[in-house]
């Protein structure tokens, strides 16, 4: 029985199809032929149009992907797995030390589990999931949400049933009586409710648990499935996916089964082989770091400045407007990542960047000239500044191996200051403002 290969690459690296080249450099990793062939079909379709995975490339006359900014799990049919992790304890073109995929993937992970419901559920003490491929660690953290759930209790609902039975219970069927044969007419036909965990929320996650025991390979996720499943024993699988979800409905007393609607989308939607009854090429479960690093900013912020109000994507405001007509209209719309209102109601906008900086290139350390126009704009329509104030936007990058603590400030004009800050994402204390942008609005 051939072994599944399992590869571990990083965002912004290369797959290509083929053999391995020993003048290869690291950021280059080598599929086998129909593995390539089955990912490269998924990622170059027309869901990822707008914001790609992955770019088609060649390498040496090779076909290639070069992978953006999207961290995840790939699988393709015959079981080859590649894990995609953030690169931030790497330097450009090299692979550091061996603690450095563990380090990576437990960023991940806390990140996931800071910002995405699905992942609040924490693995028991005795797992390691950094040391554990990505893909059974999110097949893990499924089952130990549905366990947290069962634990609770599993939801119940009156179901209908219709029997053919030797005494009555219920309502007697006198339709279906008045035409029982004679040679069975000591047998009543009779109606009745029975409270029963037969429901959309049980079925799914019955659905669920049997999907994950079928795709994992770690003893101890089988284990647990196992477990899972003899809970819920009573239960039938779900054979209308769709029809469940779109029934699923909990009362007060099944609050506690929310968190697991997330969980079972997540397999028998994003890691189900079968899609609309045809037979995918891949499988992916695959996360925006853009979008990541942004939603962990903001909680970070939030849990650390609980008397900030901090809103994201804020949207309905224009760099300016334009007649047609009789009518006026905003154009060029802003959506900041970030706006801050700090109790003295002064107004903070943040972009975060999930973007490797070049110390080489200080003072502004390779920061795009369309970025600081962005943010001067971002100034120009949300803030205003006082007579004796200024007013301050935010550029906040992760911090990445081999750039130093980053705290530059850059002067608009107009008492307008753009701040270029790094942020430690392996920092559980408070992120490293400057004095002055949380005191006095002097200048």
């Amino acid at each position: 029985m051939t072994v599944p290969v399992q590869l571990q690459v990083r965002e912004h690296d290369t797959l290509v199809r083929g053999a391995h080249h020993p003048t290869w450099s690291p950021n280059l990793t080598a599929l086998p032929p129909q593995a390539f062939d089955a990912i490269e079909a998924l990622l170059l379709g027309p869901q990822y149009d707008l914001n790609p995975v992955a770019i088609a490339a060649k390498v040496g006359g090779q076909s290639a992907l070069k992978l953006t900014q999207w961290v995840g799990v790939l699988r393709a049919p015959d079981g080859t797995t590649i894990e995609i992790l953030p690169k931030t304890h790497e330097r450009p073109g090299a692979r550091a030390a061996p603690d450095s995929l563990e380090r990576s993937r437990a960023l991940l992970l806390r990140m996931l589990s800071a910002t995405d419901e699905r992942f609040r559920v924490a693995p028991p003490a005795d797992l390691e999931p950094a040391k554990m491929p990505l893909y059974e660690v999110v097949l893990r953290y499924v089952l130990e949400g549905v366990r947290a759930a069962l634990r609770r209790g599993v939801p119940h609902a009156y179901v209908p049933v219709q029997e053919e039975r030797p005494g009555l219970r219920g309502r007697l069927d006198l339709p279906r009586q008045m035409r029982q044969p004679r040679h069975r007419a000591h047998l009543l036909h009779v109606t009745y409710d029975e409270f029963l965990p037969d429901r959309p929320e049980t079925r799914l996650t019955r659905l669920t648990v049997e999907r994950v025991a079928s795709l994992t390979r770690d003893t101890s996720n089988r284990r647990l499935a196992r477990e899972l499943l003899r809970v819920l024993d009573d239960v039938p699988p779900s054979h209308q996916i769709a029809q469940d979800f779109a029934a699923w409905n909990l009362g007060r007393g099944h609050l506690h089964f929310t968190p697991l609607e997330g969980l079972c989308r997540l397999v028998l939607y994003e890691l189900n082989p079968l899609v609309s009854g045809h037979r995918a090429q891949a499988q992916a479960l695959l996360f925006d770091m853009n979008r990541v690093y942004e939603a962990y900013v903001a909680q970070r912020l939030r849990t650390e400045y609980p008397d900030w109000r901090i809103e994201t994507q804020v949207q309905g405001r224009w760099l300016g407007t334009v007649t047609q007509g009789n009518q006026r209209a905003g154009a060029f719309g802003l959506r900041p990542d970030l706006l801050i209102t700090l109790p003295d109601q002064r107004i903070i906008v943040a972009d975060t960047k999930w973007k490797r900086l070049k110390p080489e290139k200080a003072p502004t350390y390779d920061v795009s000239s369309a970025d600081a126009y962005q943010m001067f704009a971002y100034s120009h329509v949300f803030q205003h500044p006082s007579a004796l104030g200024h007013v301050e936007v935010w550029l906040l990058y992760p911090q990445m191996a081999g750039l130093p603590p980053l705290r530059t400030r850059v002067e608009f004009g107009e008492k307008r200051f753009l701040h270029l800050l790094t942020l430690d994402l392996h920092s559980n204390g408070l992120f490293d403002l400057p004095e002055m942008q949380l005191s006095s609005t002097n200048c």
